[in-house]
């Protein structure tokens, strides 16, 4: 949002926020902090609500909101069977509570401090990396979106696409993206349109941030609407939050839940063809030495 003149220091500070990793069942240590979404630091009182919400919310049985027991019941086998293989309720599974947050403050003021730093471990950002080079180039010249973006998009370094677009929520973050070639500064929570015309992208983008999407099926038709047919959305994400800022049936659900929760957004939009999800967790991820890595992603009919 606007834009904050600050001198930053350019390593990678440690974090006050916790990780949240409903498979262990409770919080692990403090994760590196995380700027793909520009991320300022919450007063110490706002920090140990949110950390203590959250700790009270792990820690006891999960209360489905969701209707009909989505999406815990619907869990079958791993992430790819998951969602390969899943009947998707009649209607749109969710109810307004599912995408209400511990913080409902606007999210301008959350996101003004920049911060260039990542949000994620190395292994993840590699990963996800390799997996953009495998993808991107089966687009030839591409034109890409990077949504809920900040100063790095994780994108290869051997360029084979011609234009690159971002969004985000601080301006000065994105400013610094070196493989953008223009940003626009948007809060989708606020105003859940992509400013693109229609059928404008090959691919687009968004890593470890539809979690703190309070309208993700709007979004998602506006990605479904800027994308051109046979078009690709990608989505990443991982065990980590940021929890007075994630939506409530993201906190309430672990990380199969999580795949099939973006295969739903995706599904209910009604542009894309049949999800499928991959899990690129190496075998430290599944020791809980690493974080894990989920590609949730869909072609546009």
């Amino acid at each position: 949002m606007a834009l904050s003149a600050v001198a930053l220091d350019l390593a990678k500070p440690s974090s006050p926020w916790p990780r949240a990793t409903r498979s262990t069942g409770h919080l692990s240590a403090p994760p590196k902090s995380k700027s793909s979404h520009g991320l300022s630091t919450l007063s110490g009182m706002a920090f140990l609500t949110g950390f203590f919400a959250l700790g009270r919310r792990r820690s006891s049985s999960t209360q489905a909101r969701a209707k009909g027991g989505w999406p815990q019941s619907f869990v079958a086998g791993d992430a790819a069977q998951t969602l390969r293989e899943v009947r998707w309720p009649e209607e749109w599974p969710y109810t307004e509570a599912d995408f209400a947050r511990q913080d409902e403050s606007t999210d301008t003021g959350f996101y003004s401090q920049p911060r260039i730093c990542t949000h994620v471990d190395d292994n993840f950002i590699a990963t996800l990396t390799k997996h953009y080079g495998e993808i991107f180039p089966t687009y030839p010249n591409a034109r890409i979106l990077d949504i809920c973006s900040s100063w790095i998009s994780h994108y290869p370094t051997e360029k084979t696409w011609s234009h690159v677009s971002i969004t985000g929520m601080n301006e000065y973050e994105l400013q610094q993206n070196k493989q953008a070639d223009d940003y626009t500064v948007r809060d989708l929570n606020e105003t859940p349109k992509l400013p693109y015309e229609d059928a404008s992208f090959d691919i687009v983008t968004c890593t470890v941030s539809f979690d703190y999407l309070c309208k993700p099926l709007e979004v998602m038709k506006e990605v479904g609407r800027v994308l051109k047919p046979g078009g690709m959305v990608i989505l990443s994400t991982s065990n980590r939050c940021f929890p007075t800022k994630a939506v409530n049936i993201w906190l309430q659900t672990g990380d199969l839940e999580h795949v099939l929760i973006y295969g739903s957004y995706m599904h209910y939009a009604n542009s894309f063809e049949a999800p499928e999800a991959l899990d690129l967790s190496g075998p430290l991820s599944r020791l809980g030495f690493q974080d894990p890595v989920y590609v949730i992603r869909a072609k546009k009919k």
